[in-house]
């Protein structure tokens, strides 16, 4: 019975089949191992809406990734001019196009946050549970600083019967520690 499971192991392995996620995980990060980063942004809130408005804050990617997929998780602070804040923690995943993870890369994120309204004329998302999606662009430099262009769009997802959701755009530099 042990000399099956043996053989079977060795030839997944041999074949690459369990050996493919960690491979592909290097192979993302360039063979060098995770990093956390601080990101800080500024940017713009109700993009393409009369009340546009100015948007920073501040995220903590720990040096983690979760999963053959190479999931890092984020959690960060978000807040308008006008005082709307929004907590909120989840997943990203970046793409370098070139093997050792500098130069340009792709970002998705999915992080649901909770979102306190701060009055004026920032648009009221209608609950306190908000789900942000975003895409984007980054360029990481060879001391591991990193600057991008993220578009992000922050909705409720029906949860209450008010959800007029709000885009953002917005400009990250990134400190690798």
């Amino acid at each position: 019975m042990i000399g099956t499971r043996t053989a079977l192991l060795s030839s997944l392995l041999s074949m690459g089949l369990l050996g493919a996620p960690a491979a592909a995980a290097e192979a993302a990060t360039g063979g060098s191992d995770p990093a956390a980063y601080v990101q800080v942004f500024i940017g713009q809130v109700d993009v393409g809406r009369p009340q546009a408005d100015s948007q920073y804050g501040v995220e903590w990617l720990p040096a983690l990734r979760w999963t053959g997929f190479d999931l890092q998780p984020v959690a960060g602070l978000l807040r308008t001019r006008h005082g709307s804040h929004m907590v909120y923690g989840g997943i990203q995943r970046r793409t370098a196009f070139m093997r050792s993870g500098e130069g340009p890369a792709l970002n998705v994120g999915l992080a649901p946050g909770l979102y306190l309204h701060g009055g004026n004329s920032d648009t009221d998302l209608g609950f306190p549970l908000q789900f942000m999606s975003s895409v984007g662009v980054d360029h990481q430099f060879p001391d591991g600083t990193r600057i991008g262009l993220w578009f992000s769009h922050i909705s409720n997802a029906s949860l209450s019967d008010d959800n007029p959701g709000t885009e953002l755009l917005t400009l990250k530099y990134g400190l690798k520690f």
